[in-house]
């Protein structure tokens, strides 16, 4: 079967057929993030609005999946038939940038968290410190011998260029909420309240304030093992308790030289507009 080459290239991370065959529906929504920049905070945050507080899950991914990770021993017909049997409203995360979302705006509610890109870049180089060397070595992700060799690469890769310039232009669509993860930082009470009032999701006060503690840093950090990535037999791909890491604003600044942010900065004002570097306090 030949497909679209928007649906891209299949690795450890992404199954193109799942793309091109997922129909969403008008109930679905979709996280739509570059990696690090609040992916699980939003999944965790939209489980629990849905629910009004549930702390019963096992994994994230079991409650709110990543719609084109591939699963071991299963091919993407049966992730498609699984995700079929899921109650409304269904919820997936997604790294895909606009073109490689099924439905793009016209489909799924879409809720898109950005980051700082640098904050973005410093805490994906911890992400591959705390995977387990056999994750590491699986997926193909060699170990940094020094963060100017990761950066090198993270730079080269650009994911949270891609994904942000891919949405940038459908910001102010009636079925896409943008959030910045800044302002989650600032007041979550009201980013929930926000997101609740999007969806047109209805919880009363108990529920909510339930929903607003088990969505709280505190929480996901004594819970760290419960939103880390396990392989097919259930391991852990990141040393145990250290997924959620710390989670800060501005925590760029323990390990970006004055060249690096420079560099990141370079690359965003040649991919962004004015209007964009503004949002994202780069300019």
């Amino acid at each position: 079967m030949v497909l679209d080459p928007r649906w891209g290239k299949s690795s450890f991370a992404h199954d193109p057929y799942i793309l091109a065959h997922f129909e969403p529906r008008a109930s679905d929504v979709l996280i739509v993030t570059a990696p690090k920049a609040g992916t699980t905070w939003m999944q965790q945050i939209l489980h629990q609005l849905r629910t009004g507080g549930d702390e019963q899950f096992s994994n994230i991914d079991d409650v709110v999946p990543w719609l084109e990770r591939p699963r071991d021993g299963k091919d993407w017909q049966q992730r498609l038939r699984e995700y079929d049997l899921l109650p409304a409203p269904r919820i997936f995360k997604t790294h895909c940038t606009f073109e490689q979302t099924p439905g793009g705006v016209d489909g799924a509610r879409i809720v898109l968290s950005s980051r700082d890109p640098r904050d973005c870049c410093v805490s994906f180089y911890h992400h591959v410190l705390n995977m387990t060397d056999e994750a590491r070595a699986r997926v193909g992700i060699p170990y940094p011998e020094t963060f100017d060799q990761y950066f090198e690469r993270w730079l080269a890769f650009g994911a949270w260029f891609r994904n942000v310039s891919s949405w940038w232009p459908y910001r102010d669509h009636e079925n896409l909420l943008w959030l910045r993860y800044e302002d989650m930082k600032q007041d979550l009470a009201a980013v929930l309240r926000k997101l609740l009032m999007f969806l047109g999701w209805s919880l009363d006060e108990h529920a909510f304030m339930r929903a607003l503690q088990l969505s709280s840093f505190t929480w996901m950090k004594q819970n760290s093992d419960r939103f880390a990535a396990r392989d097919g037999a259930g391991r852990l791909l990141f040393k145990s308790g250290q997924f959620i890491r710390k989670g800060e604003v501005g925590d760029y600044q323990t390990l970006l030289t004055p060249e690096h942010e420079a560099r990141i900065i370079d690359k965003a004002q040649q991919t962004l507009s004015a209007e964009a570097l503004v949002f994202f306090r780069l300019a």
